[in-house]
């Protein structure tokens, strides 16, 4: 038989990538639904005459979460990049032919980026359909 008592287990160690790894995916995750319900909230004032909540939470309370998430949601994501420097840099430069690897994934990230940049600034759609949705919950729902 197998005794458990005398073949304990030992704890890992704490991870300090995991952690990183977590914090960034579960920001993301407030950062997200933060995001949509300020997005589908009516504007301050109407919010305040009707006293609207949403679990619990007033709209001046989610905005709140949504900036205090957004700050820590940056500093996870900058010490994520800091622990995983080498990975990040393997991926973009390879030591032995001293070139630039994944170079067409470097460029859809760019370009997306890019792209997303470009489309909210000159207000084109996909960006302009997610002004007009948060106008009419703030203008025609609410």
């Amino acid at each position: 038989m197998f005794d458990s008592a005398s073949h304990s287990v030992a704890k890992p160690r704490f991870s300090a990538r995991a952690a990183a790894v977590f914090l960034v995916g579960l920001n993301f995750l407030l950062m997200l639904v933060s995001g949509v319900v300020v997005m589908i909230a009516p504007s301050g004032r109407i919010a305040g005459q009707i006293e609207w909540t949403m679990l619990g939470l007033g709209r001046p309370q989610w905005e709140l979460v949504h900036l205090a998430g957004g700050f820590l949601f940056i500093g996870a994501a900058v010490w994520h990049i800091w622990l995983h420097w080498s990975v990040i840099t393997n991926l973009l430069w390879s030591g032995a032919t001293k070139a630039l690897c994944h170079q067409r994934e470097l460029a859809l990230a760019v370009g997306l980026t890019l792209f997303v940049i470009l489309v909210a600034v000159l207000g084109l759609p996909p960006a302009s359909w997610l002004e007009q949705m948060q106008s009419w919950f703030k203008r025609d729902f609410w």
